[in-house]
């Protein structure tokens, strides 16, 4: 098991045995190179504990521990943990604060517990029947059990054509179940329900007391010195940190403040495209110029997309919508060779400062369907996507605004925020099988995902509500995951996202929502609060999505790689069972004929759904293609006896 997940953390594997019981890591150096050994082990009581990620305030524990009367014999935020626990037991999770993923064995009550970071940074899965009880930080470990079953979920299949990745506890597979973010849960005895316990969560608006200060720059002070904070934070580390440059605002604040607190030149790294339809390389190159950094960038060809793709539904283990992981995989693949285990990220500073176009669009529709007649509030839509070519055709947008019409109308539905993109991702369903669209008709994912909405939700309004689904769906289970952790990981480099340091988060719910959208101008507060320190264009440039080629990377001159042919072909469609082989074929047909005009979001979106979910059939149900063994090399397993950190 360990072996599999060996790419995460290439240093060193270490493992504790004791009749039945068995807990291991595959370790990534970051903080106290030589002492930081795991599993944690204490003798008297038998205490186990292992975890992936950083704990940004262990030190501060660490002391008031020693002055309760602990003695330590290492630096380690592993040790912590672990005297943390048998200090005060389950309340640990309240007390740290990072980025982590956490098993404990206590052997004096028999029971585990297992633990994940409030936003769910990083993953966490299990497995349980009669006779077993696994985890492991990625799905492909649990599968080196041979009493583990390799099926598909079709649940997870019909949350991700809805909500564009999977929802609650749910994985791509049958049986394989993740703890969400901001729970532990803990199981009494192998064939024992958990009992699971939310002990965060994302705080809505009133849950706070709200920040009332005199002016806009007050409110622009206070924020610079609370991100700046929440970077110093994050920044915890033995070696050195590198930061990704988008070249965008979120990235570049979170490089500019960071390049303020380490010494030297601060090294970022971009991704650039030859195609100009995703290209950002001048904005990034504006920015590094700018502030000096030592820049590097991983460029993106027509056939890069294709050629790793597989590599990447391999490590995302799930399925997927768009191909944006891809350039992100290859790019920890060029920091890792660069001998970096560290960089910082812009990511979540959309979902607590209302920077989606998906904010701004909930607004206009309740501005305009408090008069659905009038004929100039539906245009604010031009203004909304002023940046997209298509927005300024006059048919397309008249197409557009008959089509947001029908969506004006507020009957008390709690999802009306989310209607336009869940009606898309429903009407995705015509590209399953007949017997999935069965099943699917027969299953309500919604459903499903209200039983894991907080307590807030219903009181709250259309742009909190938005605001909740997509930290409960899109950036947990996708942004967080397929294009965060396991992107990153999948070469040994930790990624650090400041925007999500749950103090700043607390923060920034207290911020009224003038200060985040302002009209339709979104992150209003972080586009002004570090001044001209930012170039002009950078903090007025608008928001541009981050996407890489879909359909079209699949299909260079009209021909796909032979894996695609293999998969997608009616034959290997119908002995899968999941998807229509007419409507496939026919996508299949349009990325040959290279008719982008008659391609559309709906068929990429489709598309990458379709051949994400084969290849992960292909990968984990046939055992076909990759496995573990060719993406790493064995190691020796070092095993820590009983009371290798045993308390004094």
């Amino acid at each position: 098991m360990l072996q599999a997940v060996r790419h995460r953390g290439p240093e060193r594997l270490g493992g504790y045995v004791s009749h039945a019981v068995a807990l291991g890591n595959a370790r990534l150096s970051i903080v106290d190179l030589e002492g930081g050994i795991q599993p944690a082990v204490s003798h008297d009581p038998e205490i186990v504990l292992v975890f992936n990620g950083e704990i940004f305030n262990y030190w501060s524990i660490r002391e008031s521990l020693i002055a309760k009367g602990h003695r330590f014999e290492t630096k380690s935020e592993a040790e912590t943990l672990l005297r943390l626990y048998a200090d005060i037991g389950e309340e640990m999770f309240r007390r740290i604060d990072g980025q982590f993923a956490i098993a404990i064995w206590d052997g004096r009550n028999k029971s585990l517990i297992l633990g994940r970071d409030r936003v769910g940074i990083r993953p966490l899965f299990w497995f349980q029947n009669r006779e077993l009880l696994a985890f492991a930080s990625e799905v492909k470990a649990l599968f080196q059990l041979p009493s583990i079953p390799r099926k598909l979920d079709y649940r997870a299949l019909v949350q991700t054509f809805r909500f564009w990745t999977v929802a609650g506890d749910s994985s791509g597979f049958e049986g394989v179940r993740q703890v969400p973010p901001g729970h532990y849960a803990v199981f009494d005895a192998v064939n024992a329900s958990p009992r699971l316990t939310r002990y965060w969560e994302w705080p809505f608006p009133g849950d706070l007391e709200c920040l009332r200060l005199a002016s806009d720059e007050e409110y622009f002070q206070v924020f610079a010195q609370e991100f700046r904070e929440s970077v110093d934070r994050q920044r915890m580390a033995d070696v050195p940190v590198a930061s990704y440059l988008s070249g965008g605002i979120d990235s570049t604040v979170v490089a500019m403040c960071l390049a303020d607190l380490v010494p030297g030149k601060l090294r970022t790294y971009a991704v650039t495209f030859e195609d100009p339809e995703y290209d950002e390389s001048s904005a990034q190159r504006v920015v590094a110029d700018h502030f000096g950094f030592e820049h590097a960038s991983v460029h993106i060809g027509p056939t890069d997309v294709s050629d790793h793709f597989r590599d990447v539904v391999f490590h995302a283990e799930t399925p997927l919508f768009r191909t944006a992981p891809t350039p992100l995989f290859l790019l920890s693949k060029r920091v890792h060779e660069d001998g970096i285990k560290v960089v910082t990220t812009g990511e979540g500073a959309d979902e607590i400062l209302l920077g989606y176009d998906l904010f701004r669009e909930v607004a206009i529709r309740n501005f305009w369907g408090r008069q659905p007649q009038s004929k100039w509030r539906g245009r604010l839509f031009s203004r909304l996507y002023a940046y997209l070519p298509q927005y300024r055709n006059p048919r397309y947008l008249n197409l557009l605004l008959d089509f947001y019409r029908a969506t004006l109308l507020h009957d008390g539905d709690p999802h009306h925020a989310m209607a336009v993109r869940w009606n898309n991702g429903k009407a995705l369903e015509v590209f399953l099988s007949p017997d999935m669209r069965q099943r699917a008709d027969s299953y309500n994912p919604v459903a499903d995902l209200e039983s894991w909405l907080p307590q807030g939700y219903m009181a709250a309004d259309d742009i909190a509500r938005a605001q909740c689904i997509e930290m409960q769906t899109l950036l947990a289970n996708y942004l967080l995951s397929s294009q965060g952790d396991r992107m990153s990981m999948a070469h040994a480099v930790e990624g650090r996202y400041p925007y999500l340091d749950h103090h700043f988060i607390e923060f920034a719910a207290r911020l009224p929502r003038r200060l985040k959208l302002r009209g339709l101008k979104d992150k209003f507060i972080l586009r002004n609060a570090f001044g001209n320190r930012i170039p002009e264009q950078i903090r007025k440039r608008p928001k541009m999505a981050y996407q890489a080629p879909d359909l079209k990377g699949f299909f260079v001159n009209g021909r796909a790689p032979e894996y695609v042919e293999a998969l997608l072909n009616p034959q290997r469609l119908a002995e899968v069972g999941l998807f229509d082989s007419a409507q496939v074929t026919q996508l299949v047909k349009k990325g040959r004929e290279f008719k982008l005009a008659r391609v559309g979001m709906r068929d990429n979106m489709a598309f990458i759904l379709v051949i994400s979910t084969m290849l992960l059939d292909d990968f984990f149900v046939r055992g076909n293609g990759l496995s573990f063994a060719q993406q790493t090399s064995a190691s020796r397993l070092e095993l820590i006896e009983a009371g290798a950190h045993g308390p004094s």
